[in-house]
């Protein structure tokens, strides 16, 4: 009976606050996160990011003790979703994300009291800038078989490997990293470190060029010997599996909260050129094929909130979310690209040429079904979580 009282709590409207800060967060980035171009400074980029900071984006999900808004996650949720409405810099949004989604939460539930005290009231104003690494150039999904290794030495760990693709890599002073510390043992193997960039033995490769998300640095990072002390450890030693699987519930969950927004604006975008634009005489939003397509991204918007704030409800309610994140992060990025797509393709040759945003979009959008877990690996974690035993909703509470 208990389960069944949960779920009838499930709620779809907003408060008068939480609508309030959905609303500030849009018209801030309107006016102040518009994308300027992808040949930013370094300092132009952190004069960004303290804007951000300033606002309170970092700090949405630190708490507020350590020097963050504290805010739960449906009320984040809304606010990057009006960030996400209002500022057309994916690159940007990324980068926050990669920050907000994928060290924070794994510091405040595993981090020591030294930890959170050193690194997360820097992280929430903006002076530090932290970066997610996981990814290597050859274990791709298989992340319980790492090639970084972490031997013990001199009471610390020397740390040797390689980590690619990391987002915020060119510019961050912590990285969050997972190396083997048993190579052998997978998923119980796996030891997480907090890392500063001025550790010696800490290389940092050149930006990367990518298709998209041009503002969102990208490097990799290689460990050459990189000693570190105990306090280095996030969680225990050979822990670094569950800290990683609370990570990814997080990031899958809710990284692509901003896209709610941009999906939104793509869609008021496209359905006012089709109102504008004629063709024999009418304006092309009543010919079918054009409705057809309008009506898709419409459907696309809304299931992609509601799955969305599912996960976010059951995360306040701390509730486990791993299946519901994999299927917000599925769907949502589909849907991303393919909103993107029909945004082009609506607006005509307008939407192909570089003067709009539409083109940028759809390159931007192209690499969401790839980070945080591929759309096949996806497919496979919603598939795999339907083989695990369900408990009925009558049966819960005894």
């Amino acid at each position: 009976m208990a389960a069944k009282k949960l779920q009838a709590q499930v709620e779809f409207s907003w408060s008068e606050e939480q609508q309030r800060s959905f609303e500030h967060a849009r018209t801030f980035a309107r006016q102040q996160l518009r994308y300027a171009g992808a040949g930013l400074t370094d300092a132009d980029w952190r004069a960004r990011w303290r804007t951000c900071a300033g606002f309170g984006v970092q700090g949405l999900n630190i708490p507020s003790v350590y020097g963050g808004l504290g805010a739960d996650t449906r009320t984040a949720m809304r606010v990057l979703e009006g960030l996400g409405q209002g500022c057309d810099d994916n690159g940007l949004l990324m980068a926050l994300g990669a920050q907000v989604w994928s060290v924070h939460p794994p510091l405040v539930a595993f981090g020591t009291t030294e930890q959170r005290n050193t690194w997360l009231p820097a992280l929430a104003d903006g002076t530090q800038v932290a970066a997610f690494a996981l990814t290597e150039p050859e274990s791709g999904s298989d992340v319980f078989h790492l090639r970084t290794r972490a031997y013990p030495e001199r009471g610390g760990f020397r740390l040797e490997g390689t980590k690619s693709f990391i987002t915020n890599a060119p510019l961050a002073d912590l990285f969050l990293l997972f190396a083997a510390t048993e190579a052998s043992a997978g998923y119980f193997g796996l030891t997480a470190f907090l890392v500063r960039r001025v550790v010696a033995g800490v290389e940092v490769g050149a930006p990367l060029t990518k298709m998209g998300l041009e503002t969102s640095p990208m490097a990799e990072v290689r460990l050459n010997g990189a000693w570190v002390g105990p306090e280095a450890v996030l969680g225990e030693v050979g822990g670094g599996g569950a800290v990683l699987l609370h990570t990814l519930e997080w990031e899958r969950g809710c990284l692509l909260a901003p896209a709610l927004g941009t999906m939104e604006r793509l869609l008021q975008s496209t359905v006012g050129y089709t109102r504008a634009r004629k063709q024999f005489g009418r304006p092309i939003i009543e010919f079918e094929g054009v409705s057809r397509l309008l009506a898709e991204m419409r459907l696309r918007v809304e299931v992609s909130r509601l799955l969305a704030y599912q996960f976010a409800w059951l995360k306040d309610q701390q509730q486990p979310a791993g299946a519901q994140a994999s299927m917000v992060k599925l769907y949502v990025s589909e849907s991303l690209r393919r909103c993107s797509e029909l945004a082009v393709h609506l607006h005509g040759a307008s939407g192909y040429m570089r003067e709009l945003e539409f083109e940028r979009m759809w390159r931007d959008a192209m690499a969401s079904s790839l980070y945080s877990g591929t759309t096949e690996m996806q497919h496979n974690l919603i598939a795999e979580s339907l083989l695990r035993p369900v408990v009925r909703s009558e049966e819960a509470g005894g």
